[in-house]
């Protein structure tokens, strides 16, 4: 699992605005407030990690990659309740490239393989790290001008 500085030196040199990371309450997955699951896995297929971000720090990170409007983006998102098919592609690039804060010279390849909804379908291997994690770290993130929320890592 990352270091909680490397999280956020990965995603203030990705979004390219100042990124706070901090410790939080463990964040728990509720269907009225939904969420957004990346899917890590080793090459062999075999699930290693999941990393869970609320939609509101989705939808910042989202937007601010994309240097989309953030009051706009904001209340578009509030609105629907989830993320649009663009600014789910922006999430995807985000997830993706964090993928690479999943390895170390002594630990198995990790790849972004799959971003899911939650509530929604997923795999059932992924929803076992979700149950029960060997490793667990929540945090409050909060991107300068976009936003903030709860992202979840599990392993």
């Amino acid at each position: 699992m990352p270091a909680r500085a490397s999280y956020r030196d990965l995603l203030r040199d990705l979004l390219g605005r100042s990124v706070t990371v901090r410790g939080a309450g463990a964040q728990e997955l509720r269907p009225e407030r939904p969420s957004y699951l990346a899917g890590y896995r080793f090459d062999d297929g075999k699930a290693a990690a999941v990393a869970v971000a609320d939609l509101d720090l989705a939808a910042a990170m989202a937007a601010s990659i994309a240097m989309l409007p953030p009051m706009e983006t904001r209340t578009q998102v509030q609105e629907a309740g989830e993320l649009d098919e663009e600014l789910l592609e922006f999430l995807h690039e985000v997830v993706n490239v964090a993928a690479k804060l999943m390895n170390s010279p002594t630990t198995p390849h990790v790849v972004f393989r799959e971003l899911v909804p939650v509530p929604g379908e997923v795999a059932e291997d992924l929803v076992s790290i979700a149950r029960e994690p060997s490793r667990r770290q929540d945090w409050h993130v909060t991107v300068d001008g976009y936003g903030e929320g709860l992202l979840t890592l599990l392993g």
